[in-house]
């Protein structure tokens, strides 16, 4: 269940909400935008396989491949501002950070563990047919690099770890403070992978360190700004216009990609990457708008009832689904196959459906359950 988001006081010596405020009613544009952030995760590793390939440019399909994969580009940091959302909520502490430790680890270590061990002996060693080594395979794990999407697992046990003392920070401040301190963290980790992008392009090779350690940090922006953005007060008429941005957003995003041979200045100025300008302000509008315009709305009891069973999946379907494609890629069609947009919308079809069932199916195996 998520959360409800507590609403915070102006001025700067304003107490935090205390513990038996009455909460709110659910707010169903977090799981809606939950549920297609980790659709929109299925289509970046589907379609990406060709739209990723600058070899492959000149195929007709890789169009086509391009706009599906960077119109996606915004779900990663939409879904760690949604975590932002709940997990810095007074709600989420009103316990103490000891007790908040001991929920999050018991929801996110054994999953850690497990989908490490499904994807080194499964993915890797069963499907793919690679031998294990186990210095290569530490060396995989700590560098965040066993499968291309558990990065995420260690991303958010960063953020969880960093949450109590942040979010003790954001509700002793003001919301004003806050929206600055926000900007200046998401201005400041921009500015670094502008740095990236300038010492790549000059062929100086200074990239970003990432590990199980450092993983967390260039998303923590992101994270601040699900809490502010939640308590924002803006019209609707405002969260319309900020969708309308997006849209354009959305729209020089994926221009930007297909002619990024072109513009050197523009791929430092905001690389395409989920640490990019443009996809940080289009993830931003995206959010803004959609949590805004929905959050008084009551969906009728079975749709409401279909949109949380699809939201508690949500995370299962994030973990398995790259088992599934492995699976469709090198034992169903073939890794000689060459992708295309039809190879590439079954595989986005088949491991989307396939992985709601079974994260579905598993969270009610008890046994299951705590790893999906």
């Amino acid at each position: 269940m998520a959360e409800p988001v507590q609403p915070v006081g102006q001025p700067e010596s304003t107490e935090p909400a205390p513990a038996a405020t009455p909460t709110r009613a659910r707010n169903y544009a977090l799981d809606l935008l939950r549920i297609v952030s980790i659709v929109g995760v299925v289509a970046i590793h589907s379609f990406g396989e060709l739209a990723g390939d600058d070899s492959a440019r000149n195929q007709r399909d890789w169009i086509p491949a391009a706009v599906i994969d960077i119109a996606f580009i915004w779900v990663v940091p939409v879904f760690v501002i949604i975590s932002g959302t709940l997990t810095l909520a007074p709600r989420a502490h009103t316990t103490g950070a000891g007790d908040f430790y001991r929920k999050r680890a018991l929801r996110l270590v054994p999953a850690l563990i497990f989908w490490h061990l499904a994807y080194i002996f499964v993915g890797n060693w069963i499907i793919l047919g690679r031998e294990l080594n186990p210095a290569e395979t530490l060396a995989d794990v700590f560098n965040t690099s066993v499968y291309p999407h558990l990065y995420f697992l260690w991303l958010i046990l960063g953020l969880y770890l960093a949450a109590p003392p942040l979010a003790r920070y954001l509700h002793s401040i003001s919301l004003r403070t806050a929206k600055i301190t926000t900007a200046v963290v998401l201005g400041v980790i921009l500015l670094l992978f502008m740095a990236q992008a300038a010492s790549i392009q000059a062929g100086l090779g200074w990239q970003y360190p990432w590990n199980m350690l450092t993983q967390w940090f260039p998303y923590l922006g992101y994270f601040m700004a699900g809490w502010v953005l939640a308590q924002v007060r803006i019209s609707k008429r405002t969260a319309a216009m900020l969708g309308g941005a997006a849209v354009v957003l959305s729209i020089f995003n994926i221009w930007h990609w297909i002619n990024q041979d072109s513009t050197p200045v523009l791929n430092v100025i905001t690389p395409s990457s989920y640490i990019g300008l443009g996809v940080t302000l289009a993830a931003l509008c995206i959010f803004t708008s959609v949590f805004h315009l929905l959050k008084d709305w009551r969906p009728a009891p079975r749709l409401a009832r279909f949109i949380l069973a699809m939201f508690n999946a949500a995370f299962g379907v994030f973990l398995s689904h790259y088992l599934i494609l492995t699976w469709l890629t090198f034992k169903v069609l073939g890794e000689d196959l060459q992708p295309t947009l039809a190879t590439m919308t079954f595989k986005f079809t088949a491991a989307t459906v396939g992985a709601f069932i079974l994260s579905y199916t598993a969270l009610r195996i008890p046994w299951l359950r705590r790893v999906f």
